[in-house]
């Protein structure tokens, strides 16, 4: 018998055993000695994953989508949103609008109103598993979607396994998002208003120290009280201005239906995930047979080759 014929007369599992002789058939083999065990695995892995699909709550999602309001917008582009037309005009808009949907999603999520919501909704108690504040805002970050569109809206997506809490926590977030807005603007118009007071109180401190009521000092710090008292009324009518500072396009509704679990998809994935674990654990252990047949074999072989050495020996 020759070699080539030797060899190709050789199972799998020795051919293997040597790097050079390996093709795909030889892998081949090996998964088909091991089918069994690999079709159990993946029916399991399957099997398992979508038990536990199928198992866990049901998830309701609400959204919520908002924009600048138009008077916010005229009030930045000076008035100029009547030239749309305008590229220069429609340019500047775009880039307002973006920066202030950018300000809105930095307050949604900001710690202060995560922490509104938590104590709203009593979200430590709702929330399974959630011994400190910080797993609370962890998972309702998991549960909240912020994103912002081409258009420049700001999209707000709650996830929560009560539809009626989804919807309302969603509300929730534009409130608080209200809220914080108002006060970012509030103080702007306080600092002004306060601004505009102490240099009130100091104008009619130079006026009473005047003792020539017809020189022109009188004359100017007269006009400049004036003028500071105007611009203090409408500084007072600013900061007790309680308008909207968002404008909702969508408001949130009750979620009627549950999002989807996703369960085929799963179950493919985790069927491939156990299918290359099972060909890995295969060839494991088709290499571990093969190391102990070749240490069988040099152990015969070195027992035979005893009484051959010891029958050459002298007489």
């Amino acid at each position: 018998m020759t070699d080539s014929q030797a060899k190709s007369q050789q199972p799998a599992s020795a051919k293997l055993a040597g790097d050079d002789e390996i093709d795909l058939l030889d892998y081949l083999r090996v998964i088909w000695r091991y089918r069994w065990m690999i079709v159990v695995l993946c029916l399991l892995a399957m099997s398992a994953t979508v038990v536990y699909s199928l198992l866990k709550p049901r998830q309701y999602q609400a959204a919520v989508t908002v924009v600048p309001p138009l008077d916010i917008l005229q009030k930045e582009s000076g008035g100029a949103l009547g030239a749309m037309n305008n590229p220069l005009v429609r340019q500047f808009i775009d880039t307002t609008t973006d920066s202030i949907s950018k300000m809105y999603v930095e307050i949604l999520e900001s710690r202060e109103v995560a922490d509104a919501i938590i104590d709203r909704f009593h979200l430590m108690e709702v929330y399974e598993k959630v011994e400190y504040r910080a797993d609370a805002r962890k998972q309702l970050q998991e549960n909240t979607k912020v994103e912002t569109t081409d258009g420049g809206a700001v999209k707000v997506a709650v996830l929560d396994r009560d539809p009626n809490r989804s919807a309302a926590i969603a509300g929730a977030y534009i409130e608080e998002l209200d809220k914080r807005n108002k006060k970012l603007s509030t103080g702007q118009a306080t600092s002004k208003r306060v601004f505009l007071e102490n240099r009130l109180k100091e104008v009619e401190a130079r006026l009473s120290k005047i003792d020539n009521t017809l020189s022109r000092e009188v004359e100017t710090q007269e006009m400049l009280y004036t003028m500071l008292i105007q611009q203090f009324e409408l500084a007072k009518i600013d900061e007790a201005k309680s308008m909207p500072t968002i404008q909702v396009l969508d408001p949130p509704v009750v979620p009627e239906r549950g999002v989807p679990r996703g369960t085929v998809k799963k179950g493919i994935l985790a069927g491939i995930a156990a299918f290359m674990l099972a060909v890995f654990l295969a060839f494991s252990r088709e290499y571990v047979l093969q190391a102990r047949q070749r240490g069988t074999g040099r152990a015969v072989s070195r027992k035979e080759e005893a009484p051959a050495r010891a029958s050459c020996g002298p007489a």
